[in-house]
Parts: C-alpha cells; structure tokens; sequence
C-alpha cells in the first residue's frame, strides 16, 4: 500500500467530477476520467482499479504494453481499458493495436494511414481521436487546426478506424480559467463540425482537461478528463 490513499483519492474525485457535471446542466455519467499511470506501477494502478477506476490512460508505448500485459495476467474483477495519450509514432502503432481502447493523439494523415493499416492486418477496428495543437506551444503535439478538414477526411475514408471525437491539451498555468478558451475553442470546433453534416457518432468525445483543470473542462463539454497527480499524487522525477 502505497503513503497516498490513492483508492480514497479516486472516489474523491469520483464525487467531484459528479458535482462538475451536475453543476454545468450535465449528466455525470457523459464524463469518464482516465487515470493518468505514467510513472506509476502495477502496485499504484491497481489501488485505483480496487476503487473503481476503469479507463487507464499511457503516454508511452513500451510503458502501456508492460503494464498491459502485467495487468492480463492478473485475476481482476474487470480489466481496464487502455487509453494512448501520448505521442505516437508511426512504427509503434503495431504494438498497441490489439488492445488500445482509445488513440487519443492521433495528429497526422499518415499516421492515420497507418493506424488503419495495422487495425486491419488485427481484423478489428480502432477507436481514435484527433488532436489539435490549439495553443500553438513548440513542446506540444497536435495538428494545427487548419489542418483538421484534411484530418476528418482521413479518418472517414478509413476503413478500419472508428473516430470518435476531438483531443486537445491547453498550456499549464496555475489559473484554470487560462485553459477555458482553449477547451471552448475545442467545442466550438465540435459544433461546426456537427453544423458541417459530420455524424454525431464521430464526435462523441471531447478528450480534455486535467487535475488543474478538469472542471472548466467539464463546464465546457469535456466527455473524456486525463487525471494523474489528483488520483496518485505528485510524480517523483527521481
């Protein structure tokens, strides 16, 4: 057991996400949280899966395929659902495509290219997102947004591909309110998209916000929240 009650620290979030929803007009059950695991071991991951966590999200690929198969091995309740996060580079795809969840970072035609390819040669179909770099930062990925139309092509003329929703992160800052116009830019994209004529079956998610944020995220339409350091506490770089 690790120092930080990482069980109570979920259901506390849990709860608070509930409020969120609630409080924004919003169903709670339209937010899912995905607890963030980078860093963090099976030990850490499974005192989160004990209290209810499901969706476990992975920013590395070598990192979400041993967890994954650590995980496999054991008798739980539920096995979680594996969620990519991170950046992905095309000739990883391979090693995640048969059990991946959810792609969150998907930013590229080809990477969609390939992600389709690989689903295939799986015979199953890959549910993905598409992320924008709304804020423009150097050390984020994502596409540019005037990229997103050649994107949604893409991705509709897959054959092995199921997209599903919009993914972006804002710049930290300690204010919350400093990532709203970024999580309302993501919506507003959503809506035109949907005023456009694309299926509501492709924008079913939102994938945004995080410990510092997830509120303003949830008031701005946010399905998908990416949670770490509110669920295992603050990550030890030593």
């Amino acid at each position: 057991m690790s120092e930080i009650d990482i069980a109570q620290n979920f259901r506390q979030l849990a709860d608070e996400v509930a409020q969120a929803a609630s409080k924004a007009g919003r169903d709670p059950e339209e937010v899912a949280i995905i607890a963030v695991t980078k860093t963090r071991d099976v030990a850490e991951i499974s005192e989160a899966l004990g209290a209810g966590a499901l969706d476990l999200g992975e920013n590395y690929v070598q990192e979400m395929v041993r967890k994954y198969e650590e995980l496999a091995s054991k008798a739980l309740p539920q096995q979680p659902q594996w969620h990519f996060i991170g950046h992905l580079q095309r000739n990883k795809v391979r090693h995640i495509v048969h059990f991946c969840h959810l792609v969150h970072s998907v930013d590229s035609v080809r990477l969609i290219a390939e992600l389709d390819r690989r689903a295939g040669q799986q015979q199953r179909k890959q549910p993905v997102l598409l992320q924008l770099d709304l804020a423009q930062e150097e050390t984020k990925f994502g596409a540019p947004e005037e990229e997103l139309p050649e994107l949604v092509e893409a991705a509709l003329d897959s054959q092995n591909l199921d997209w599903q929703g919009l993914m972006c992160m804002a710049p930290f800052s300690d204010n919350p309110e400093d990532a709203r116009p970024y999580y309302a830019r993501l919506r507003e994209l959503k809506d035109r998209l949907s005023d456009e004529g694309v299926s509501g079956q492709h924008l079913r998610h939102l994938s945004m916000g995080m410990t510092s944020d997830y509120k303003v995220a949830i008031e701005e339409g946010a399905t998908l929240i990416r949670v770490g350091q509110a669920i295992f506490g603050a990550r030890d770089y030593h």
